[in-house]
């Protein structure tokens, strides 16, 4: 029996906050559905509040579209060379004859393979392999050997840039977006929840006042109670969005972007500055030996 006594105590003890929690959601629904339904008057948000929301909300959708516009800017595209890629996987496998260590080979090529896949480097192997066919000693040959190894070098620095950028821009945004930003966007729903209770709290003390005169006082505190809770719920809301708003990584994040690519654009412009006068004067011998063929 006192087992039973005990259980049932338990039972209740842990039911309370759960009963407390549920009673809250509804009474903070009712509310809200009564808002939606009837034209009622509701607390308003503090002024300052509002402006700060409003701040807040635009530096939470700028890291929301820079962090996707980013990644998409870094990651290499995958399109214009995976049957290529697919097809020499497939004949390579076909050779290994179970042996595990020409498999793991195998995988590793691939791997290094997709890992060069920007466009530079698909302009790299397209002009090479073309290279190799037309021949080197062929001017239009020459040219786009030499055109192809610049594009790779131009890749290579295509690649410093994305991990740059992904390690110190992307990935401090997500973290940002799950951090920070995250207690902000909940300390916001807190503030509309407390803000629903307070309102649902002040209808409760205007129907007791009319109609039940037993339950005003415990109406007027419960009145007291939610208004305090508001209060403390907003100014902890304001201190998190202003810690976003305010914050220096913003600015930190976005000068790691821009120097990741200054240096990529800066080493591409040396690259192809060299390359540039190079094929111009591959040009100039070519045209004058078409033009003499053509006497």
């Amino acid at each position: 029996m006192d087992s039973f006594s005990k259980f049932t105590q338990n039972v209740s003890t842990s039911w309370s906050p759960f009963a407390e929690k549920v009673g809250r959601s509804l009474t903070q629904y009712k509310q809200l559905a009564s808002e939606k339904l009837t034209n009622v008057t509701t607390t308003e948000l503090p002024s300052d509040y509002i402006e700060l929301e409003s701040r807040y909300e635009a530096v939470r959708q700028t890291h929301l579209s820079l962090s996707r516009l980013a990644k998409a800017y870094v990651t290499p595209p995958a399109h214009y060379d995976m049957q290529t890629l697919q097809h020499q996987f497939n004949t390579l496998t076909s050779k290994i004859n179970n042996n595990k260590q020409m498999e793991e080979q195998v995988v590793r090529e691939v791997a290094d393979r997709e890992a060069t896949n920007t466009y530079q480097h698909g302009i790299a192997r397209a002009s090479l392999d073309v290279a190799e066919k037309v021949g080197l000693e062929e001017p239009l040959g020459a040219a786009l050997f030499k055109f192809g190894s610049i594009e790779e070098k131009v890749g290579n620095e295509k690649i410093k840039q994305d991990r740059v950028i992904d390690s110190k821009f992307i990935k401090p945004l997500l973290d940002t977006l799950e951090g920070s930003i995250a207690m902000a966007q909940n300390a916001r729903k807190q503030v509309a929840a407390a803000r629903l209770t307070l309102d649902a709290a002040k209808n409760a003390f205007k129907n007791a006042t009319t109609t039940r005169a037993d339950r005003v006082d415990s109406a007027r505190s419960e009145v007291e109670n939610a208004e305090d809770h508001f209060v403390t719920v907003v100014e902890e809301a304001m201190k998190l969005m202003r810690a976003v708003v305010e914050s220096p990584e913003n600015l930190r994040h976005l000068v790691a972007f821009v120097n990741a690519q200054l240096a990529f654009h800066k080493e591409s412009a040396a690259l192809l500055g060299d390359l540039a006068p190079e094929l111009e004067e591959i040009l100039v011998t070519q045209e004058a030996l078409y033009r003499h063929e053509q006497r």
